[in-house]
């Protein structure tokens, strides 16, 4: 018999990941993330202590590179309204996004890092919803707990800018504008996995944005 092949981590945290995101963690099982790298599954359950370890490795991978760089752009988009209709974007183009400039981002550095190919909305949402996430273990809920947290920390911050600036509308507060775009997120992507096409994704994002934001607001920015 020849020695076993050694290994390699990254690859099967990126062969994970992108899987995920593609297909959704619920219809993607250790079995066929072993064949699809090349591994052996029981291997691949030792080197992460099983499906659990495995999913906090990939939920580390997608923050340092699909989360933080996206950190840097909504800081650098000055309008509340736009860095809100990117987020939204991002999810019904699956995060191709070639033209920041559409956003009022200037610095031409920045790009918004592309996703897997056939990639369905968002990866960490699409294990936020998923069944198959509630069966994993303490650390794992904690760590995506912790991931969500610095997300809402995010865009409430956002929502406050846009309370403080007068861009919400009468009666919309920061607090409720980000509370109905939570839920709305989540909808968003149980839309996107259920491939609902472009313009019906469109004109939710529209009833989104203009149930949250002042009309003149929209159409100066749109």
């Amino acid at each position: 018999m020849g020695r076993p092949k050694l290994l390699d981590r990254d690859k099967v945290v990126d062969v994970a990941m992108c899987n995920y995101w593609r297909h959704g963690i619920d219809n993607v099982g250790m079995a066929k993330i072993a064949r699809l790298s090349g591994f052996d599954r029981a291997g691949i359950y030792k080197e992460f202590d099983g499906e659990s370890g495995l999913v906090n490795a990939v939920i580390d991978k997608y923050a340092n590179e699909h989360v933080l760089p996206r950190v840097l752009i909504l800081e650098a988009c000055e309008s509340p309204t736009m860095a809100v209709k990117l987020i939204i974007d991002a999810f019904i183009f699956d995060n191709v996004l070639k033209d920041l400039s559409t956003y009022g981002i200037e610095d031409v550095n920045l790009k918004w890092p592309e996703p897997p190919q056939k990639a369905k909305g968002c990866c960490f949402y699409g294990l936020v919803i998923s069944d198959s996430i509630l069966d994993m273990g303490s650390k794992t809920q904690k760590k995506i707990k912790e991931m969500d947290e610095k997300s809402r920390q995010l865009m409430f911050g956002v929502f406050e800018k846009a309370e403080t600036t007068d861009l919400l509308r009468k009666g919309v507060t920061a607090i409720t504008a980000h509370e109905f775009y939570e839920d709305q997120m989540l909808l968003l992507q149980l839309m996107r996995n259920r491939n609902y096409d472009e313009p019906r994704m469109i004109a939710a994002r529209n009833f989104m944005l203009n149930s949250m934001f002042k009309e003149h607001v929209l159409s100066e920015k749109q």
